[in-house]
């Protein structure tokens, strides 16, 4: 706090020649310095004057306290501002998994760099990481890369923030393009292939710790809701809400990707399915119904090997079903029911959130609303990855065009 005032002092009274109490004829300052001492100085008699001389005088004591508060902190150990920035991290709610995967990509970062303080983090220094990352054994992509950027930035703007940086050292880091370097493209189940597999799972047994028929009534609220793996493998019971007009499954902000709660309208017919499994099962209240991720279970079970044990049952039972030699040869030819298609596309588990996508883009649901249903931030990214058009539907497409006129067809 720093203002000025004018201070009583004792003057001379020219009339009665005697000492009296009366407003200085300077004005005076009261400020507190870069020790937090809160100090009193006498300056000029012009107000305007002392304004100024006043607000020089607070900037001396801000740069003083920055200066001092900046190599404090460059002095300080860059793990011990790491731990710091972690538990900033669980203050804010983060989930467990998010704090631990983005400490651990800073401390890689730092591990593998080497900045003997704060202020040798630089974009150099993070691309020469980066680099290494991409040409080491595992070859991350461009998608992995970036999300070490936003880690490492993140932890910057951070110590920008609590005024342990003076300036953002990574102001000039772009993120990659990672439509450039696909690593694991994927594509929607059409209906009769989503129908296949969910008989192959009903009819099959345990894969990865998981019954069939779990498995089965696991893939439909992937393919009705567009839940995640993390976010299916935490829901119990308490988790549905069926007995309203409007039955519903909601996600806690814990372990939704989003950091909030997350709540979505369930398919009659899926209610109706999960009441018959529930009825089957008999699980307990608190119980987690898909223990698929290792916030859930033990161990991580890897819904991949489901999915694709699933997926080559039914491709089996699709091919055998053939009448002829020549239909058999074109279904064995054919993508069908495959977990990756000949352009290298996956339809794992994730690949049923596409599924769900997909399917509202087919039943004409606004891009608007299918973007809020997909909980996606950007509606670019509901419209150009998750929903896909396939080569059948582009067909009737451009057939549904006007034909050629007599007139231009020449006649």
């Amino acid at each position: 706090m720093a203002n000025l005032y004018k201070k009583n002092v004792y003057v001379k009274d020219l009339k009665t020649g005697k000492r009296v109490k009366g407003p200085s004829k300077n004005w005076w300052a009261r400020y507190t310095d870069a020790d937090g001492i809160e100090r009193r100085v006498a300056l000029v008699a012009d107000k305007n004057v002392a304004q100024k001389m006043l607000a020089e005088l607070v900037k001396r004591a801000e740069r003083c306290i920055t200066v001092d508060t900046y190599a404090e902190a460059i002095r300080t150990p860059v793990d011990e501002h790491v731990d710091d920035f972690e538990q900033y991290l669980i203050s804010k709610n983060n989930s467990p998994e998010h704090v631990s995967q983005t400490v651990n990509q800073i401390k890689l970062y730092i591990g593998t760099a080497k900045p003997r303080t704060i202020a040798q983090i630089d974009t150099d220094s993070v691309e020469k990481f980066l680099t290494g990352l991409r040409r080491g054994k595992k070859k991350i992509s461009l998608g992995t890369c970036n999300h070490y950027i936003r880690a490492i930035k993140s932890f910057c703007n951070w110590l920008v923030k609590r005024k342990r940086l003076e300036r953002h050292p990574l102001f000039d880091l772009s993120l990659f393009n990672a439509e450039t370097d696909p690593r694991h493209l994927r594509r929607p189940l059409e209906p009769q292939e989503f129908d296949y597999m969910l008989k192959a799972a009903q009819e099959g047994g345990s894969v990865e710790g998981m019954a069939g028929r779990d498995r089965r009534m696991f893939y439909i609220l992937a393919a009705w809701t567009g839940f995640r793996k993390g976010e299916l493998g935490s829901v119990t019971l308490r988790h549905f809400k069926l007995d309203g007009e409007y039955p519903t499954l909601t996600i806690h902000a814990s372990h939704s990707k989003r950091k909030r709660v997350d709540t979505q309208f369930l398919h009659p017919d899926v209610v109706a399915e999960f009441n018959a499994w529930v009825a089957a099962k008999n699980p307990s209240p608190d119980e987690i119904l898909f223990p698929v991720s290792d916030k859930s279970s033990p161990t991580e079970r890897k819904t991949s090997v489901m999915v694709e044990r699933d997926l080559a049952s039914a491709r089996e039972v699709w091919i055998n079903e053939s009448n002829s030699d020549a239909e058999r040869a074109s279904r064995e030819s054919s993508d069908f029911l495959k977990y990756v298609d000949s352009h290298g596309k996956y339809a794992d588990v994730h690949g049923l959130r596409h599924t769900f996508v997909t399917n509202l883009a087919r039943a004409n649901v606004s891009p608007k609303m299918a973007q809020t249903l997909a909980r996606h931030s950007d509606i670019k990214l509901t419209m150009s990855i998750y929903t896909h058009v396939a080569p059948v539907e582009q067909a009737a497409a451009i057939k549904s065009l006007p034909g050629l006129g007599g007139l231009a067809k020449g006649k």
